[in-house]
């Protein structure tokens, strides 16, 4: 695997002051002193770009995977954004010019792994006016998966930051192969809150507080899971703990809050973000129980108390086959499909044999061995049913009176005897 990253046109961090609260992961920096989030104002889709030749030369069906990145965003509901090639020209490169472009960039941050990033432009009142996408050749000589690393930057142009739900496709990480970019909930959900034709958005706004031992806690992940394990929709708090949801689908959730100390770190995160003190915390879950939400409706004071450190701290998970010691664990997600039987791994830091077990909060999956543990990862068989809907699911894990999740770990895709009656 390897990151994708991207990069901003910035003002200088100024001191910290009042933050306004946003939805998911948005790209915020400060613009003349005042907190802003980046986004294109009305009028400006579709996002009109051209595509330097040397991509299309060096990728293949370049222009192919482009379009389809554009409409994997434009397809979310309920929003009006959408992107439209001016194809293939000859020398277009990033910077300010005045064109959005595609282009390819050589060594693109050597040693530090960087493969593709995007640079917006905006003005004073965070209006993104310009942005200009680029691609390492090693992304495509490495075999990295393109559509993804598009799909990826689309988001990017867009006005996301990264997020921390190992699913979405604005996590900061691009695997191998050819396994179609899919957008998770999260993905949806902040674009649509972002660029909704309904004002305010569709949707029910969850608005409550992190807090430790010392007070608020600043860029705690704060998620709203559903009754089938997912990762609807996430934020990020502000430096006084204070996180807002808007737009969540109308659903029964349990919300719960987790540090940003890996797989992804603050460091992941740009501009405003990046201010923030890793604080260790047990996850934990909103007081109350399950919250019965509709569209249209605010519902606050979900508080989250999240006092205490933890040594747990889980972040690789893998698959393998049912009876084999395949072991392979990694900081993605997780694909499987319904239908199956398949031994699951969890590992990280802090884990006991004999106490570190996991749970995966999703009907469908039946674990049906004991754990077993190695020196830093415990696994267990889990069946699927077949009739698992497709989606992101997170793994919470426990070890004596620590917490701790993997949000977003598992994707589940449909069962392979569905694919297998399909007529092309």
């Amino acid at each position: 695997m390897s990151p994708i990253r991207k990069l901003s046109i910035t003002a200088a961090v100024l001191a910290l002051v009042s933050v306004p609260l946003f939805g998911a992961a948005r790209l915020t920096y400060f613009n003349n002193g005042t907190l802003i989030p980046v986004a294109w104002p009305d009028g400006s889709f579709p996002i009109r770009y051209s595509i330097d030749r040397r991509v299309a030369d060096t990728i293949p069906q370049a222009a192919a995977i482009l379009d389809r990145g554009g409409k994997d965003w434009a397809a979310i509901p309920d929003t009006s954004i959408g992107f439209q090639s001016l194809g293939v020209v000859d020398g277009a490169s990033a910077g300010k010019d005045g064109r959005n472009t595609i282009s390819m960039a050589d060594d693109l941050f050597a040693g530090q792994k960087f493969i593709a990033l995007t640079t917006n432009w905006y003005d004073d009142n965070g209006r993104i006016i310009e942005a200009d996408m680029q691609i390492d050749p090693t992304a495509v000589s490495g075999g990295y998966n393109i559509q993804q690393l598009v799909d990826h930057e689309m988001g990017h142009i867009l006005g996301l930051d990264h997020s921390a739900v190992l699913s979405s496709v604005m996590y900061p990480y691009v695997g191998t192969g050819n396994n179609p970019a899919a957008l998770d909930s999260d993905d949806r959900v902040a674009i649509g809150a972002a660029y909704s034709r309904n004002k305010p958005a569709t949707g029910a706004t969850l608005e409550g507080r992190v807090y430790g031992d010392d007070g608020g806690i600043f860029a705690a992940q704060v998620v709203a899971v559903n009754d089938k394990g997912e990762p609807v929709a996430t934020a990020l708090s502000d430096k006084n703990g204070n996180f807002s949801l808007p737009g969540v689908p109308s659903g029964t959730y349990r919300i719960y809050a987790e540090p940003l100390d890996g797989p992804f770190a603050v460091q992941n995160l740009s501009g405003f973000w990046q201010s923030a003190k890793v604080t260790s915390f047990p996850t934990q879950y909103a007081e109350g129980g399950p919250l019965r939400v509709e569209n249209g409706r605010i519902y606050g004071n979900l508080n989250v108390n999240s006092a205490g450190s933890v040594r747990l701290n889980p972040k690789w998970i893998g698959a393998w086959a049912a009876g084999t010691d395949n072991v392979s664990l990694q900081a993605m997600p997780t694909m499987l499909h319904a239908g199956t039987t398949i031994t699951l791994g969890v590992g990280g830091d802090g884990f006991t044999s004999g106490m570190t077990t996991f749970d995966v909060p999703n009907p469908g999956f039946h674990r049906t061995s004991d754990f077993k543990w190695s020196s830093n990862y415990v696994c267990a068989t889990f069946s699927v049913d077949a009739s698992t809907p497709a989606g992101s699911v997170v793994v919470m894990v426990k070890s004596g009176n620590e917490s701790a999740a993997l949000t977003g770990a598992l994707r589940v895709e449909p069962s392979t005897r569905s694919r297998g009656v399909r007529k092309l």
